[in-house]
């Protein structure tokens, strides 16, 4: 069956398994023992595993010699059915996500509002109550103000399932109106389709009117049963990442964990129930894995990775619709192209072949399974505006100095046809000459150049992919 889930007006199918629906996170179907080799997991029916059509059934007994013996699916008579055996995959999920908004403030009066509260915070030293949503009819959800702003916003709140920012101005500028995190227990209780479209809710409630919402930070997580003696340093070795960082955490000489790249892309993998109980004190977990403690022998490890907004724009997503719509997709690039575990690592990369606990990390994210991943395009965006304002800067620091060296009075005044001349003198001065200049102008277009068909041929790759694409329409962006 599928199972549909839905963002505003976008509405996205995704496979799903009965019994286990799809809310914030996930159980992964399990797996008979007679459908694994080499640790993989092979579709059970003929459906599954061949071309889309099931194999026809005799209904006679016998059987049908034309198609080489026996086709009927029912098993024999005296032959008992293995047991099913549980997947290692315990859940997968959000685990975070980070929102820019930008919206249009109908009014003043939710600032001030907003103002007054702070004033109070600040004047008992100590957080004051904010209630977002409609206050006259109580619709709504009660946050916590702190006494101060940060990062250029005025207002901070802060509750049980989100964390805000919010800018004091009432149409959308460069740095988005609001920042807004939603936390775990939101995402997992409800699913992030709704805790996006429920704060949104609550803010339009609040007088905003929304414009476009963009992913800025997400963090995905599988979380995979794994026996203690397999969870070790040993690991390293196997992995093939495009990261350049690796971090090693021990409690007590005991491993805790392994972090993978930093910046735009950044993994981890690292116990869990450990986490919970000595940090996050999530142990709300338990109900998700379906466990009421980690069995003996074994470790519940979490496979997570962050991706930034940098990154995020890169691989083609811009709205939050792209996201929700190919949250799969995303989970495939990092755990197939960006970090593997593979065997065999001496030999030559055809040569190896993935670790089966990745495989089903893998294909464990919402259950999805041959998801493709997403195609990965860094945005050449030449935006003369931007160029031409920081070579104005730089002209103007480079005459002021020249002014100081010729010890020039204060109201000293020149002009722009003249300050370029000084520049060009300087320039002839210091061996640059009209050929050198042609040079280097034609190296950079032909950067340009080679850069830009790499993003049209992305474009191509993600049109036939029926994926979120950004390109090539910011190949030359002219302010």
């Amino acid at each position: 069956m599928t199972s549909t889930y839905s963002f505003g007006t976008s509405s996205v199918n995704r496979p799903s398994t009965e019994d286990h629906p799809v809310h914030g996170g996930h159980a992964a179907t399990p797996i008979t023992p007679h459908s694994q080799i080499d640790g993989h997991c092979l579709p059970s029916s003929p459906r599954q595993r061949g071309s889309g059509q099931a194999m026809a059934a005799t209904h006679s007994g016998h059987a049908d010699m034309d198609n080489g013996g026996r086709t009927t699916i029912s098993p024999p008579s005296k032959v008992e059915p293995l047991p099913r055996k549980p997947s290692p995959v315990l859940a997968s999920g959000v685990d975070s996500l980070v929102l820019a908004i930008d919206v249009t403030w109908e009014d003043t009066s939710f600032f001030e509002y907003l103002q007054g509260q702070k004033a109070i915070a600040q004047q008992e030293e100590k957080e004051a109550a904010v209630f977002l949503g409609d206050r006259e009819s109580g619709d709504g959800l009660l946050l916590a103000i702190k006494h101060y702003g940060g990062k250029g916003y005025e207002w901070i709140l802060q509750g049980h399932d989100y964390t805000l920012i919010i800018g004091n101005w009432l149409e959308p500028k460069t740095r988005p109106s609001i920042m807004a995190q939603i936390h775990s227990v939101a995402l997992w209780s409800s699913g992030p389709e709704v805790a996006v479209d429920s704060l949104l809710r609550l803010l339009n409630l609040s007088g905003a009117k929304i414009k476009t919402v963009k992913p800025s930070r997400v963090d995905l997580c599988v979380d995979y049963l794994m026996s203690e003696k397999q969870w070790s340093m040993n690991l390293l070795k196997y992995q093939v990442t495009k990261a350049s960082g690796v971090a090693i955490y021990f409690r007590h000489r005991v491993l805790t964990g392994i972090g993978i790249g930093s910046g735009k892309i950044a993994a981890r993998l690292y116990d869990k129930p450990l986490e919970i109980k000595q940090k996050s004190q999530k142990n709300w977990m338990y109900s998700k894995w379906g466990v009421d403690s980690v069995p003996d022998g074994c470790r519940i490890i979490r496979a997570e990775v962050q991706f930034r907004r940098e990154v995020i724009k890169e691989l083609g997503i811009n709205a939050i619709a792209d996201l929700f719509g190919h949250l799969d997709n995303l989970w495939a690039y990092f755990s197939k192209d960006w970090l593997r575990f593979e065997n065999n690592p001496h030999k030559h990369h055809l040569s190896r072949k993935v670790l089966p606990f990745w495989a089903y990390i893998q294909k464990g994210f919402f259950g999805v399974q041959g998801a493709c991943s997403l195609i990965r395009c860094q945005s050449l965006q030449v935006k003369r505006k931007q160029l031409a304002a920081q070579a104005y800067g730089l002209l103007n620091s480079f005459i002021a100095t020249e002014h100081e060296e010729m010890d020039a009075p204060l109201g000293y005044e020149t002009t722009l046809e003249s300050s370029l001349d000084s520049f060009g003198r300087y320039l002839q001065h210091e061996g640059k000459n009209e050929f050198e200049m042609n040079i280097d102008i034609l190296a950079k277009r032909t950067k340009y150049h080679k850069v830009s068909a790499k993003m049209i041929a992305a474009h191509q790759q993600r049109k036939a992919l029926d994926f979120p694409c950004n390109l090539p329409s910011d190949l030359v962006v002219e302010g």
